[in-house]
């Protein structure tokens, strides 16, 4: 079986909020989309023994548009004995390095609420505050062209929305 390609981000925003912000920068391009929801068997860590468990996941597929056949699935799994990760899965027919697959990222980080690769103190020691999702989550989102060095929240789009390549 073949592995999707997908661009995982472990954020720390909900997982309604993502999905929200989505749906808002579709429906202002005039995009079609389509809802689905599922669940997905993620790994929880008791002591030193992974144990399977299924998390409820939501999401957005795009149904037109230039982008069409894109989709963002959102879940949150436990990875220790408490607290939540959330990750946003984007599956991107034709990678993020386009440009409008940029400008759709810019602009739905650009609208959270709150940065979405910064926990609080409290969150990170909840979930395990030595984990490296919290280093790698910032990585991945400087791979993708974000500034993420301190102070440089909140993040100001470069690109117009929605585009005018359409």
């Amino acid at each position: 079986m073949v592995k999707r390609a997908t661009l995982d981000l472990e954020v720390s925003v909900s997982t309604i909020q993502a999905i929200r912000v989505f749906r808002e920068l579709a429906e202002e391009s005039g995009w079609e989309l389509e809802r689905h929801e599922g669940s997905r068997l993620v790994d929880r860590f008791a002591i030193i023994m992974p144990m399977a468990q299924t998390a409820r996941t939501l999401g957005l597929k795009l149904k037109s548009g230039p982008l069409a056949g894109t989709e963002l699935t959102c879940w949150s799994e436990t990875r220790g004995s408490s607290g939540a990760v959330n990750i946003a899965s984007w599956l991107i027919r034709g990678g993020p390095e386009q440009p409008v697959a940029q400008a759709l990222l810019d602009h739905w980080v650009a609208r959270m609420d709150r940065c979405p690769w910064r926990w609080t103190f409290g969150e990170r020691s909840k979930v395990g505050y030595l984990l490296p999702i919290w280093r790698q989550s910032r990585k991945r989102f400087t791979q993708l062209g974000f500034n993420t060095k301190k102070g440089s929240w909140p993040h100001q789009h470069t690109t117009q929305w929605p585009p005018s390549e359409l």
